[in-house]
C-alpha cells in the first residue's frame, strides 16, 4: 500500500504541474487583456484625467458629482427604459418566433435561417435601412402609413423624444429578438412530444399544455438569454449614436452614448470611465446568477 502511494505521488505532482503549464497562457491572456485594462479604467474613474493632461487622484468625486447631475441622471432613466421595454419584447417576440419554427410547417428550414438574418446583418448596415425607413423625406414608413391612411402627413420618427426613443428600441427589438428566438428554440427541441400527447389525452387546452409543458421546460432557457441580451443592451451603443447621436433634446441619451460625448466630445475621460462603471456592480451581479444558473443546471 505505501509503495503504491509513493508511486502515485510523483504523478500527481507531474499532473499538477502539466495543469499549471496548461492554464498559465489562458490565465496571462485574462490577465493581460481583462484585468488589467480594468484595473487601470478603474483608477483612471478616480482622477480628473482630461486628454492630453495629467491625472490626478481626486477619490469618488466624479460618481459623486454624478448622482446630482441632470443628464446623467436622464441618461440613467433612458438606459433602464430602453433595456427593460426592449428585453420585454425580444422576450415576447422571440417565444412566439420559437414555437411557430418548433411546428411542423412548410419550409421550415428557410425560415429558421430567416429567423437570424437581422442578427447577421451588420450593424452600420442596420442603421442605415432603419434611417431610411424613418427618413421623413421619402422614407418608407412615412409612405406607407400615408397610403394606407393612418397618418396624414411625414412624421418625424427621431425627431421628437419619445418617438426617438420608440423608434431606437424597435431596431434593438428587431435586431435582437433572433438570439432569444433561436435559444428558446433550441430548448423546445428538448421537451417530450409524449408530455404533449398525454395532456391532449386528459383534455388540456392549447394554453395549458403551454403554461404546463412548454414553460417549465425552457424557462431556465428563457432566463438566461434574458439575462444575456439585458447586459448587450446595457452596452449597445452603435444603435442609438449612429440614429440619433443621444438626441433630440438628449430624449435617446444612455449611458453608453454618455459615456462617449463625455470622453471623446468632451475630453473628460475621468467622467466618461466614471459613467461607464456606474452599472458595474449590477453587471457583477447578472453575471454571477448566470454563473450559478449554468452550474446548477449542469447538476
Amino acid at each position: 500500500m505505501e509503495k503504491s502511494n509513493l508511486l502515485k505521488k510523483p504523478r500527481l505532482q507531474h499532473e499538477g504541474r502539466l495543469a499549471f503549464w496548461l492554464l498559465a497562457p489562458t490565465v496571462g491572456y485574462l490577465i493581460l487583456v481583462m484585468l488589467a485594462p480594468f484595473c487601470w479604467a478603474l483608477y483612471m474613474s478616480l482622477t480628473d484625467k482630461m486628454i492630453g493632461a495629467s491625472a490626478n487622484f481626486i477619490g469618488l468625486r466624479n460618481y459623486w458629482n454624478l448622482l446630482f447631475e441632470p443628464l446623467f441622471l436622464k441618461a440613467l432613466l433612458n438606459t433602464l427604459i430602453f433595456t427593460v421595454v426592449a428585453v420585454i419584447f425580444k422576450v415576447i417576440f422571440g417565444m412566439i418566433m420559437a414555437l411557430v419554427l418548433n411546428e411542423d410547417i412548410k419550409a421550415r428550414s428557410f425560415f429558421r435561417a430567416l429567423l437570424i438574418l437581422p442578427w447577421t446583418i451588420p450593424t452600420l448596415v442596420s442603421v442605415y435601412i432603419w434611417q431610411w425607413l424613418y427618413s421623413d423625406v421619402g422614407g418608407a414608413l412615412n409612405y406607407i402609413l400615408i397610403h394606407v391612411g393612418i397618418i396624414k402627413g411625414p412624421v418625424g420618427w427621431l425627431s421628437t423624444p419619445w418617438l426617438a426613443m420608440t423608434s431606437v428600441i424597435i431596431v434593438n427589438v428587431w435586431r435582437g429578438t433572433p438570439f432569444l428566438g433561436i435559444s428558446i428554440l433550441a430548448g423546445l427541441q428538448t421537451v417530450d412530444l409524449a408530455l404533449y400527447e398525454a395532456a391532449k389525452i386528459d383534455g388540456a387546452n392549447m394554453m395549458q399544455q403551454f403554461w404546463h409543458i412548454t414553460v417549465p421546460v425552457v424557462k431556465n432557457v428563457v432566463i438566461l438569454a434574458s439575462i444575456i441580451t439585458t447586459i448587450w443592451t446595457l452596452s449597445d451603443f452603435e444603435i442609438i449614436w449612429l440614429l440619433t447621436r443621444g438626441g433630440p433634446a438628449n430624449g435617446t441619451q444612455v449611458l453608453s452614448t454618455l459615456s462617449y460625448t463625455c470622453g471623446f466630445l468632451n475630453m473628460d475621460l475621468g467622467k466618461a470611465i466614471a459613467v461607464s462603471i456606474f452599472l458595474f456592480p449590477a453587471l457583477i451581479v447578472l453575471v454571477h446568477y448566470i454563473t450559478k444558473k449554468n452550474m446548477d443546471l449542469e447538476v
